[in-house]
């Protein structure tokens, strides 16, 4: 990291300042602090302070929008970023009006603030095309019923510290619940550092998460507190905590216990006060049994168990999701598109979905960019009917290998009914879903085709 890179971070908050500061002391930046917006004024007329990049709370104690649009003014070529709680897509706007160069929401981990600097000081110190949307905003989107009382769940131990588990598939959303908690909870202004543990190096993931010191292992210059000291007196999110090796797990479970725990090369105890969020998109149930996840561990952890249903499970949501990355994407890529085509949202009502939300998002991404729609709807329809072939080849090994219980009858029954819901959705599609034309077409009653589209689930 070059060291010369100087910041200066504004926030009327002791704890935010400490943790942000630290993080980006941490990789080598200097930072320069400071609670009051009046005062980082004054430090920059006296050039107390030059920074390359300057970060800022916009509801920072004496630091108004119109505070802002002065610091513009003063310093013309540095990037100013606005971090805040404060969700308001009017603030944010406003805010992007009177000189920020971007605009992000709290909480940021400390990873998504690292990036963030960085990404802004590689651009050579020029101020950035604006985005006038949050890249870290929070939107719990919670129209249908699980998704409710996924709501209310979280609403409900927000304010209670307890460790507590999010399980789902991969994509669906556990990343916006537990920040969602945080932000509900009597924490909120406290740090949230989120861990990827499928993404850390195994023989890094101890002096990542607990810190080491000085001389502890080749290339152990300097003491460096790890993540959970990071989070102290805030949450901590595990993301894919069944990644975990072993050794990891029962230190991981000796902190839940006793609330303290020693940096690597180290025998002094660190004491921290640390909510625990954890997520898995794996049954660790069968990891239990399988002897790679830690029973006591799991006991510890499942205190309060959130589950977060499959975006195919809760498709009522899609429309407003789309409407929600519309919105977002087209504000952020400078896009008129504004609206989804009729026959590509039949299809995306239709897809299952693997990759949940975060699959969705990406499509919208590239729709707005790309403005292609026609090689969405087609590449979705194509991978909708791979999907179906698969099924038929799977349940035809199933059957040959004496997995599944089958007659020749029973997999034909099955097969046409796929094929059938699909001619029938066509025809539909084709007369834009006019029931009556559909049955004509079809050759069959009004009766038949509206008992088919029920056992189908077939919707418009």
């Amino acid at each position: 990291m070059d060291e010369s890179y100087e910041i200066l971070y504004i926030d009327s908050q002791d704890q935010v300042l400490d943790y942000f500061s630290d993080t980006l002391d941490s990789v080598g930046y200097r930072v320069t602090r400071c609670s009051d917006w009046d005062r980082a004024r004054m430090m920059l007329e006296n050039r107390e302070v030059q920074p390359e990049l300057i970060l800022i709370d916009p509801s920072t104690k004496n630091g108004t929008h119109t505070g802002l649009k002065e610091i513009r003014e003063q310093v013309p070529a540095v990037p100013i970023i606005a971090i805040s709680s404060n969700y308001d897509p009017k603030s944010i706007v406003q805010a992007m009006r009177d000189g920020a160069s971007d605009y992000f929401c709290k909480p940021l981990s400390s990873d998504e603030l690292r990036n963030l600097v960085k990404n802004v000081l590689s651009t050579g110190n020029s101020i950035i095309r604006p985005s006038r949307m949050p890249t870290s905003s929070l939107q719990f989107i919670c129209h249908s019923l699980a998704m409710k009382e996924v709501q209310k769940t979280a609403l409900r131990v927000a304010k209670i510290n307890v460790p507590i588990l999010i399980t789902g598939e991969t994509g669906v959303g556990k990343d916006v619940v537990a920040r969602f908690i945080h932000q509900e909870s009597d924490l909120r202004g406290n740090p949230f550092v989120k861990v990827n543990c499928a993404a850390m190096p195994t023989e890094l993931v101890e002096s990542e998460l607990f810190g080491y010191r000085k001389g502890a292992f080749t290339g152990a210059f300097i003491d460096r507190p790890g993540k959970f000291e990071f989070a102290n007196n805030g949450t901590i999110f595990l993301d894919e905590i069944a990644e975990f090796t072993p050794s990891v797990q029962a230190k991981l479970l000796q902190v839940l216990q006793d609330g303290f725990f020693s940096r690597l090369g180290s025998n002094d105890e660190v004491v921290i006060n640390v909510r625990v969020v954890a997520a898995t998109n794996k049954a660790l149930e069968i990891a239990i049994k399988e002897g790679s996840f830690r029973e006591d561990l799991f006991y510890r952890l499942n205190v309060i168990r959130i589950n977060i249903s499959p975006l195919r499970h809760r498709k009522e949501e899609i429309p407003i999701f789309c409407e929600y990355f519309m919105e977002k994407f087209a504000l952020q890529y400078d896009s008129k598109l504004t609206e989804i085509p009729p026959s590509l949202m039949e299809v995306m009502m239709a897809y299952n979905w693997p990759g949940n939300v975060r699959e969705l998002e990406n499509l919208i991404k590239r729709l707005v960019v790309l403005q292609d729609s026609e090689t969405i709807e087609a590449e979705l329809t194509q991978k909708m009917a791979a999907a179906q072939s698969e099924e038929l080849d799977e349940m035809a090994d199933s059957y040959f290998n004496g997995e599944e219980d089958l007659d020749l009858k029973e997999i034909s029954r099955r097969a046409v009914s796929q094929v059938e819901r699909n001619v029938i959705l066509k025809c539909l599609k084709k007369n834009k879903w006019n029931k009556s034309k559909a049955a004509r077409d079809l050759k069959v009653t009004y009766k038949t085709l509206l008992t088919k589209i029920d056992l189908y689930d077939l919707a418009p």
